[in-house]
Order: structure tokens, then C-alpha cells, then sequence
């Protein structure tokens, strides 16, 4: 794990760190008391079916064209993702 630096209200943490089980540029900014990712950034999408984001996570890929949506939301569970496109109007 790598180490960090966090900020904790609450059950709420901030923590500006890369999550151990995806790709080396993604950026954890929010996590829940048990550790789920709540929101990140990064410029590759969460692999499906990977563990740790929390169930309605959040999640910004930086590396888009413009015009094309970015903004990516976790509708499958804790334990195996499934990140969709946001729908933007």
C-alpha cells in the first residue's frame, strides 16, 4: 500500500492516494470508513469486477476527448464493479 496522507471526518475519508488494485494512475480522493472508494480520477476506468468501490462510487476519467462524457458511476457492488457512463444532457 502506498503511503498517504488522510484527512478523516468521520466515517469519511480524503485521502489523494493511488488504490492498490488498479491502474498505477488512478487517484483515490474520497474513501468510506471501511476503506471503499467513494471517488476517484484517473485515465483508465475501473476494471469490472474489481473489489473496493463502493456501490454508487464515483469515478472521473481524465484522459477523454472533449465533447465525450467522463464521469463514470459504480451500479454494481463493493466486491465486483461495474462501472457506466454517466448520462450527460
Amino acid at each position: 500500500m502506498a503511503s498517504r496522507e488522510q484527512v478523516r471526518f468521520g466515517k469519511i475519508m480524503l485521502t489523494g492516494i493511488k488504490h492498490g488494485s488498479t491502474t498505477t494512475d488512478e487517484v483515490v480522493l474520497l474513501e468510506d470508513g471501511l476503506g471503499n472508494v467513494l471517488l476517484a480520477t484517473g485515465t483508465t476506468v475501473p476494471t469490472n469486477s474489481t473489489a473496493g468501490y463502493a456501490k454508487g462510487c464515483l469515478f472521473l476519467d481524465t484522459n477523454v476527448a472533449g465533447g465525450t462524457g467522463g464521469l463514470y458511476c459504480n451500479k454494481g457492488t463493493k466486491t465486483s464493479c461495474t462501472f457506466s457512463l454517466v448520462a450527460q444532457a
